[in-house]
């Protein structure tokens, strides 16, 4: 050893043991690398719950029905982001359908949006 003292990168307590130690124990060491990933985890949980609120009145407003035809307003009076969808999906048509997650819509002329539900084929 080489005679500096080495501390903790969370509670900054004085370390003993290996020189190479960087944390007292297991609780700091996690509590240390938890308080560096807080904010990288607050921006996904914004974005995540956008997501699940554009997915919630798309399904609701879609019902019952295969399909549904509504106005850009209609949706923005209920909340709908168009900035957050999970993916794309092109037709052979080339229309490109915005989803998030199993719910889609599908921008058509006038700032009309039709809106689906994905049928999901299940394999054998």
């Amino acid at each position: 050893m080489n005679g500096e003292k080495t501390y903790c990168r969370y509670c900054e307590k004085l370390l003993k043991g290996r020189s190479d130690k960087m944390y007292c124990d297991n609780d700091c060491r996690n509590a240390y690398f938890n308080e560096q990933s807080k904010s990288e985890h607050k921006d996904i949980r914004i974005i995540d719950l956008a997501l699940k609120k554009n997915r919630r009145i798309l399904r609701d407003l879609l019902g019952t029905r295969k399909t549904r035809s509504l106005t850009e307003k209609q949706l923005l009076q209920k909340g709908f982001n168009f900035r957050y969808h999970t993916h794309t999906f092109i037709t052979r048509n080339d229309d490109s359908y915005c989803f998030c997650y199993d719910y889609g819509y599908l921008e058509r002329e006038d700032r009309k949006y039709m809106i689906v539900k994905e049928i999901v084929k299940q394999e054998d």
